[in-house]
């Protein structure tokens, strides 16, 4: 079926609508670099260790590492929609934690509901943006997640400088209340309907979100792409699928191998420690700016530039866009890392201090390009139904646990060794990366699931 505007601009809706759980990680990401300088300088909700803020800000990775494997659970038994919602009700109890926190056990608490929120959105949003979209949009609804991300971070790099700690936790607590607002509005998605035998509510579902009446199924095209999706359901639904799956045949093996590497590199070139630390490791000045200032600036760029890249998904393809952004973004970090080693060994770098400041907004351009998007829209689209879940959430996992480890010890090797031994590491992942990408990663651009799996399996014939 061909899509029409109306259709595209109401899945676009849904994207926006279902982003809004990636938009309340986003701000959670940013909440310690608006936090820090508050507590630091004021005490501000209480005063902390050093070892006590790197633990604050890893925990949000350790409920991101707990949570993927219920929440694939769930979205295969309850559904996409509902186990989607879930992640806002724990943003929403984590903003209520630390507003009432006076102590760190209720911080520490806070940070694990918020990292429930973002391990749950970043497992069950791509599958369900997945399956709703059209093969022609399909790449470019996952990306809209990412525009999301940044503009949740920009959110709190905006408030943090300039309002009360309260008014922050406030805010961060309105974005998922949306996401609950407005999410009830759209349909549960067309694959879990037709796996759980709803083939009517499945093809209500999908004549909803390609905008055509269900009472012309056969002249609009509608009831030849349900009987597709659901002899594809079908078929993939015979075997009831466990985790074990996943690695059964050496198309499943080679798919967990590719979604599992980009997961890793897209959190080896550093994102994460460089949204959460950088108010507290830039130059005080040198930038023209304040460092808050440029972290708005950051997150702005980083949104403009995945919203540029949106239709470009699906007219370049994954793959090439994946090639340029790890290649750049290794450059960038690569930069930004002679600075840090020039100001460790002694160098006078007075004249220099702009360096980071630049290489910060050219890595939110340079990973906003692909390595912040491509990777999620990959791992809707490389499995077949009864197993998609497990891989989403494997995905989350390691997306997770490196986000865990890098924020856990960047800010004790930028102390001990200097900032450019962790910057130049991001450095190393991102060109293993382009090599990894030039090598294993196939082009998925407007085929579709049946296409995507018999391509598949002709590479593991070879």
């Amino acid at each position: 079926m061909e899509p029409t505007l109306k259709s595209n601009l109401y899945q676009l809706g849904f994207g926006i609508s279902a982003s809004l759980s990636i938009a309340t990680a986003g701000a959670w990401l940013a909440w310690p670099s608006a936090v820090i300088p508050m507590i630091e300088k004021d005490g501000i909700p209480m005063k902390m260790t050093e070892g006590e803020i790197s633990t604050m800000v890893a925990l949000m990775d350790l409920g991101n590492i707990l949570s993927p494997v219920p929440a694939s659970y769930l979205m295969d038994k309850i559904g996409r929609r509902p186990t989607l919602m879930s992640a806002g009700v724990c943003a929403i109890i984590a903003s209520a934690a630390v507003m009432l926190a006076n102590g760190v056990c209720l911080i520490y608490a806070a940070r694990i509901f918020a990292g429930f929120t973002k391990g749950i959105a970043y497992a069950v949003l791509p599958i369900y943006a997945a399956e709703v979209a059209n093969t022609k949009v399909r790449g470019g609804l996952t990306a809209v997640s990412m525009v999301f991300l940044t503009l949740g971070t920009t959110v709190d790099y905006a408030i943090g400088p300039h309002f009360s700690y309260q008014a922050l936790n406030i805010t961060n607590a309105i974005i998922p209340i949306l996401l609950l607002s407005t999410i009830m509005f759209f349909p549960e998605s067309v694959h879990f309907l037709a796996m759980k035998g709803k083939h009517d509510q499945a093809l209500n579902a999908l004549a909803k979100y390609r905008q055509v009446k269900k009472e012309n199924a056969k002249e609009n095209g509608l009831e030849a792409e349900y009987q597709e999706v659901s002899r594809k359901v079908e078929e993939d639904m015979r075997d009831k699928g466990r985790f074990l799956d996943l690695i059964s045949t050496p198309a499943n093996k080679r798919a967990l191998m590719i979604i599992s590497l980009l997961a890793f590199f897209q959190r080896s070139t550093g994102i994460s420690p460089i949204i959460a630390y950088s108010t507290s490791t830039m130059p005080k000045e040198g930038g023209g700016l304040s460092i808050s200032e440029y972290m708005i600036v950051f997150s702005v760029v980083h949104a403009i530039t995945a919203y540029g890249v949106m239709p470009l998904v699906d007219r370049l393809g994954r793959r090439p866009l994946m090639l340029f952004s790890s290649l750049t973004t290794g450059l960038v970090t690569g930069f930004i890392g002679v600075y840090y080693w020039m100001e460790r060994s002694g160098y006078d770098v007075r004249d220099i201090q702009w360096i980071p400041y630049a290489g910060l907004v050219l890595f939110a351009i340079t990973y906003g390009a692909g390595a912040g998007i491509i990777p999620s829209t990959i791992v809707g689209e490389l499995f077949p139904t009864n197993i998609k879940s497990y891989a989403s959430s494997v995905s989350a996992i390691i997306l997770a646990a490196v986000s865990f480890t890098l924020n856990k010890i960047f800010h004790v090797v930028a102390k001990s060794y200097g900032a450019h031994v962790m910057f130049w590491s991001f450095t190393a992942a991102s060109f293993l990366c382009t090599l990894f990408t030039y090598v294993f990663l196939f082009e998925t651009k407007g085929k579709t699931f049946t296409e995507i799996r018999d391509y598949m399996a002709k590479l593991c014939e070879k």
